[in-house]
């Protein structure tokens, strides 16, 4: 695996915030900048500054902020003057710190890519100063993660200029005494020139050859603790030209554009595809919203057909509710002839047995008076049975005329209430098959309606509202319970609120919060100890040894 260190010295020529962009991954005007070289967009947030004050104020205000000291300096009296900088001087050296790709990837694996940051850093700022390291940005969003090093040449000390004048007037002066001419005049300048303490800006004192193979060395000394190793020394190996990495690059994209070319044509060919199923499902979905409606149509029709069965019934109620009375009626006038007719049975039975005995009487006397051996007290009795006789067959002969008559009536009122129980029968198939009917197609909301009706809630609008989900409170009044017909009484009344309980199956009429028989069951037990156990005991004696009172008609 190739484990090479790499340190990459490049003059910046320009402006600083011509740099800062790239490096800041920020414009001037504070808006984002994304490089063309990205790889991973989504790392960008993982870039960081290592120097604090270039985090606090900027790259390009860091490095102006070293500049000032060059161009503000104090002499050796004192005296401040002002040093300026050349428009083309090169104001700025970066730094690339990076290591072969795999090598990066290791250090990641392990990680380690902090510690390597601050030793490259600290590396730096011992190699050239911590004053004049300005910024060190990491990379995260790039191929390989890289340090940017932003060092601001700064050197103390004369030029190298100033070195050979001084040098070859030093030659110059002593030719001058070997041929014992007068040394050459110091030509007069007005320009103050460096001395050890100057501060002064030159990037060529820092890129010699020399002092880049030292640093390479160094720094390859440094990062040896992260397994990482010089490059061999006077490999002929070099970097790509610019133009041919881009050819390169312009080749990899148009065969990467080719393949994406290639895969959307694919992906034409399955929209198409996917378009022509969508159309087809389209299409069924239609057919299946047109069936809907139909069933919703037909649905509506069969509600309508519900709500019509459903006034006939309402309106059927009291006719039923009118032959039921009448039947009632009619059967109780039908028990009152049973027992006319079997008072009728009585006396025609008595009247057959008297007549016989008269007969009897009779018979005996006709043969007393032939034989002319009939006593006076004889003819008495003859004469007695004979009005009792002549009496009882009056009394037989209303008793039939009263019998026929009751026989014609209740013949009429036999017929009447054949006639009654025939419509009411009739009246009983039409509700029980609309209630069939209505108990199929809503046997929930008719579970709950009877629950309504069962405690006298009949009225439709109340019904609606407790089955929409409304509370309808009653003030105090008579609740009869369903399961006896018997009132509550005065005493008990009270504020009832009635609503729907739960939904579905499990749904149900509640009073109060609880169910109408345990409702009715909670009032009764009060009543029951309102009154006292032994009085209702007492009370159910007294009714058990009542006799009971004959049946009507059953009397003689």
């Amino acid at each position: 695996m190739s484990n090479y260190v790499v340190c990459h010295y490049a003059k910046c020529y320009g402006p600083p915030v011509s740099y800062t962009t790239h490096i800041e991954r920020k414009k001037a005007d504070g808006t984002e900048h994304i490089p063309y070289n990205i790889k991973r967009s989504d790392l960008t947030k993982h870039n960081r500054e290592f120097i604090p004050e270039a985090k606090k104020t900027g790259r390009t205000a860091a490095i102006e902020k070293r500049l000032m000291a060059v161009k503000r300096q104090t002499d050796k009296e004192g005296n401040e003057y002002e040093r300026k900088i050349r428009k083309d001087q090169v104001c700025c050296i970066e730094i690339r710190l990076s290591a072969s790709p795999e090598a990066m990837a290791e250090i990641i694996a392990q990680g380690r890519l902090l510690d390597w940051c601050r030793e490259s850093v600290k590396w730096a700022q011992k190699e050239h100063g911590k004053e004049n390291i300005v910024s060190a940005v990491l990379h995260m969003d790039e191929e390989t993660p890289h340090l940017h090093v932003s060092l601001v040449p700064v050197v103390q000390g004369e030029s190298k200029k100033q070195a050979a004048t001084k040098k070859r007037l030093a030659k110059e002066k002593e030719k001058a005494a070997a041929e014992g001419a007068e040394a050459p005049k110091k030509k007069r300048r007005y320009k103050k020139k460096a001395d050890a303490s100057t501060l002064r800006l030159c990037a060529d004192d820092i890129m010699t050859k020399s002092g880049l193979k030292r640093r390479q060395t160094e720094y390859a000394e440094v990062m040896a603790q992260f397994g990482l190793r010089r490059g061999e020394e006077g490999s002929p190996a070099r970097h790509k030209d610019l133009a041919q990495y881009y050819k390169e690059h312009c080749e990899e994209m148009h065969a990467r554009l080719d393949e994406v070319l290639a895969e959307l044509a694919k992906v034409e060919n399955l929209l198409v595809k996917k378009d022509a199923e969508i159309e087809i499902r389209d299409k069924v979905i239609r057919q299946r919203k047109d069936e809907i409606s139909g069933k919703e149509s037909e649905l509506a029709e069969k509600n309508r057909e519900i709500a019509r069965q459903q006034r006939e019934l309402e309106e059927l109620k009291p006719k039923v509710e009118e032959e039921r009375s009448k039947f009632d009626t009619l059967f109780t006038a039908n028990e009152y002839l049973e027992g006319v007719e079997l008072s009728a049975d009585r006396l025609l039975a008595s009247y057959d047995s008297r007549e016989k005995e008269v007969r009897k009487i009779e018979m005996e006397a006709l043969e007393r008076i032939n034989k002319a051996s009939i006593s006076i007290l004889a003819r008495k009795d003859v004469e007695r049975l004979a009005k009792e006789n002549a009496g009882l067959k009056l009394l037989v002969s209303g008793k039939d005329s009263e019998i026929e008559k009751a026989r014609g009536e209740t013949e009429k009122e036999r017929k009447a209430r054949e006639k009654a129980e025939a419509d009411t029968e009739r009246l009983q198939t039409t509700t029980n098959a609309s209630m069939a009917a209505l108990v199929r197609r809503h046997p929930l909301e008719i579970k709950l309606l009877k629950e309504l009706v069962s405690i006298g809630v009949d009225r439709p609008e109340w019904q609606d509202r407790i089955l929409g989900g409304d509370t309808i409170r009653f003030k105090p009044c008579s609740w009869t319970d369903p399961s006896n017909g018997k009132d509550i009484p005065k005493e008990y009344y009270q504020e009832v609120e009635i609503k729907m309980e739960n939904s579905g199956q499990d749904s149900f009429i509640s009073m109060c919060g609880m169910r109408i028989a345990d409702f009715f069951k909670q009032i009764w037990a009060k009543v029951t100890e309102a009154l006292g156990l032994k009085k209702k005991q007492e009370e159910e004696q007294r009714r058990q040894q009542k006799p009971e009172s004959p049946r009507r008609g059953m009397k003689m």
